[in-house]
């Protein structure tokens, strides 16, 4: 069921002021892009550094925008429904709450430094086998993103999952503070966003802000395999959440992956759960997919759901695009292959991928292209030039990299690999497909602001969204 409100509601929870008594006019949805904006949004008119969201008000009534959230009526026509308040975001976290309120839906928070976006995607995927299931979409895990997320949950929604991202302290704690979560996951605690946290400690810390949001009674679900989590198991309790469960490979873990068993197309796996046996089947992919899919068994510890009616469509799951999706190329006369790591990128992710990729068993050449891992502060370098000795003990065949720190790296690799830097994409572009032939296997990846992931849209074709 779609959410759908009343002009005259939304101006009484945002508290704004309006133009017209518009009681009757109907908004079927939250849009701040009115290249993704459909008939009957609420056009939010949000403000940053870069953007003035009050310029684009003509296209978004073009496209069919109801009505308008703004925070400057001098630059509206007259006779436009419009609700003025003094910070559109504010007004739509308003809205956020309200919402939250009134739901009856089972609500989880997933955050963590990896695996988030996937780890919501396979809670999705076995939620659904069960009632109606939202999640936010792509990336919308920021400041505004969850809140617009909120705000959309349908209201027959019995469950939601929604990603909780951040790049500073406190932001998962006013995230989580919106969303008020019962079950609240972390997938994992490793080196991302030093540039601002510093340490992986105060990642640890940053992360475990989703504890003080979850509700009386609630659960907490956590990886036993990363960094810091006993740190996390401490706190935890410290915060007297009822239902503490860890997971992992660890024997000491609640929920342990034993074992993982290829079949055929697929992978079984064979779990230790609360001291019974579980098997169920999987695709093939980088073993932390496998780890966080046993958060999945938590939930249903904790909401008493059926397990094999959650399980049994988990050997459909496929990636998101960009976490390691594989694409088939198809030109003229040859057919070739794409990983494609390309939304973001960082050590642990990074040393996954290889390692993965070193398993692959291909009839043409392994490629590599790696960029940049952004956000890792003073260490950066030191980073990079780790990956020396797992490139070293390869098969791949040539190593392009792009970016100043993967050009440190490329200087490092001894002579005997193929390595090639580049600083522009499009000769980048123009060199793969002048040297990729039949069967190669090609794999990218970097963080999110070195553009590899609108390399890879145009070196394969694929014109889809993340």
């Amino acid at each position: 069921m779609q959410v759908e409100w009343n002009f005259s509601e939304l101006n009484k929870v945002t508290k704004g002021k309006n133009n017209f008594k518009f009681k009757d006019l109907k908004i079927t949805g939250l849009s701040i892009d009115t290249r993704t904006l459909k008939k009957g949004d609420l056009f939010c008119t949000l403000k940053g550094d870069n953007f003035d969201g009050h310029e684009f008000i003509s296209q978004a009534l073009k496209k069919g925008a109801s009505c308008l959230l703004l925070s400057d009526a001098n630059k509206v026509v007259p006779k436009i429904p419009y609700i003025k308040v003094e910070n559109v975001l504010e007004a739509i976290e308003k809205i956020a709450v309200n919402i939250r309120k009134k739901h009856n839906a089972k609500f989880i928070g997933v955050t963590g430094s990896v695996g988030k976006t996937g780890t919501k995607e396979m809670i999705k995927l076995a939620l659904s086998n069960i009632g109606n299931t939202f999640a936010n979409k792509g990336n919308y895990n920021n400041h505004i993103g969850v809140p617009l997320s909120l705000a959309e949950t349908p209201y027959d929604s019995e469950y939601c999952i929604l990603e909780l991202g951040m790049n500073k302290t406190g932001e998962i704690n006013k995230l989580s503070k919106l969303v008020a979560p019962e079950i609240g996951i972390i997938t994992a605690i490793e080196n991302s966003h030093l540039k601002g946290l510093k340490s992986l400690k105060n990642i640890a810390r940053a992360k475990s802000e989703i504890l003080n949001n979850i509700q009386k009674d609630g659960c907490f679900i956590y990886n036993s395999d990363t960094n810091f989590s006993e740190e996390l198991e401490v706190k935890a309790k410290k915060k007297r959440i009822k239902h503490i469960i860890s997971y992992g490979k660890n024997k000491k873990a609640d929920i342990q992956l034993i074992n993982i068993k290829k079949m055929q197309k697929n992978y079984l796996l064979e779990v230790n759960n609360f001291g019974k046996r579980v098997f169920w089947k999987m695709p093939d992919l980088n073993e932390h997919w496998y780890i966080n899919s046993l958060s999945i068994l938590g939930i249903a510890k904790y909401l008493d759901l059926k397990l094999e009616t959650l399980l049994k469509n988990l050997k459909k799951f496929k990636l998101p695009n960009g976490r390691g999706n594989l694409i088939e190329v198809k030109s003229k006369s040859k057919k070739f292959f794409i990983i494609n790591e390309s939304y973001n990128s960082c050590p642990v992710s990074l040393t996954a991928a290889l390692e993965k990729f070193k398993k692959i068993k291909v009839k043409g050449k392994k490629i590599v292209i790696l960029g940049d891992m952004k956000e890792l502060g003073t260490s950066s370098l030191d980073f990079h030039l780790n990956l020396k000795e797992i490139l070293d003990k390869t098969d791949i065949s040539i190593v392009y990299t792009v970016g100043d720190q993967m050009k440190e790296l490329s200087n490092v690799l001894p002579s005997y690999l193929s390595k090639h830097h580049f600083e522009n994409l499009i000769l980048l572009e123009q060199e793969i497909k002048k040297i990729i032939q039949h069967n190669d296997f090609l794999l990218v990846k970097g963080s999110h602001a070195i553009g590899l992931l609108s390399f890879v849209k145009r070196i394969s074709g694929k014109n889809y969204d993340i």
